[in-house]
């Protein structure tokens, strides 16, 4: 199993890691995407007000990691405010993780930030703001290959994804979440976060 997260202020690239843990395999059948858009090759994500019980659960889990104090890695994170879910940023998630589940997971240890990378070159800011998005700040986590009661436990044991989750600048989130039982990690996660 594989966690990437990744993160932007005002368009800098922040970090990038890479951590293993967690398991199994959910039941859920891959969203569709449309096609189109102005970043050249990049696909245009389907908004939808629509939120699947398996979102909403990872939204909860991660509004009550936001209820208290945490340290993330070296780092200590004060309890902060609930992050609202967002369609647009939930639809650039999904774009994202539908790629991954079609044409491969990217990351590794040696390049961490290919996981971030879509198999068109787009980078999340690009994917968040096709969307529709318009950001002040943003931020990724990616996750293969855990169920769906098991990933925010997973990034919250790893540094630069706890952090992620903690940050007090980010007020909203929406996560991809696609299941291919044809490939290697079953499960695939992007889990985008902003403020406008």
């Amino acid at each position: 199993m594989k966690v990437q997260q990744w993160s932007a202020m005002t368009g800098v690239l922040a970090l990038a890691l890479t951590a293993c843990g967690g398991a199994g395999t959910p039941t859920v059948p891959p969203m569709g995407n449309g096609t189109g858009g102005s970043v050249p090759g990049l696909s245009t994500p389907v908004v939808s007000p629509v939120i699947s019980a398996d979102e909403q659960a990872i939204l909860d889990a991660v509004n009550l990691a936001r209820t208290s104090a945490r340290s993330c890695g070296g780092t200590i994170f004060a309890a902060t405010t609930p992050l609202a879910w967002n369609a647009r940023l939930a639809a650039a998630a999904r774009l994202h993780s539908e790629d991954m589940a079609l044409t491969g997971y990217r990351g590794s240890d040696a390049d961490p930030e290919a996981a971030h990378i879509g198999s068109d070159g787009s980078t999340p800011q690009q994917r968040i703001t096709q969307a529709g998005y318009v950001w002040r700040v943003s931020g990724e986590n990616v996750a293969v290959g855990f169920a769906v009661g098991n990933v925010v436990a997973a990034w919250l044991s790893s540094p630069g994804h706890c952090s992620n989750i903690m940050k007090p600048e980010y007020k909203e989130m929406g996560v991809g979440y696609v299941v291919n039982a044809k490939t290697q990690y079953n499960t695939f996660f992007t889990q985008d976060f902003g403020s406008q």
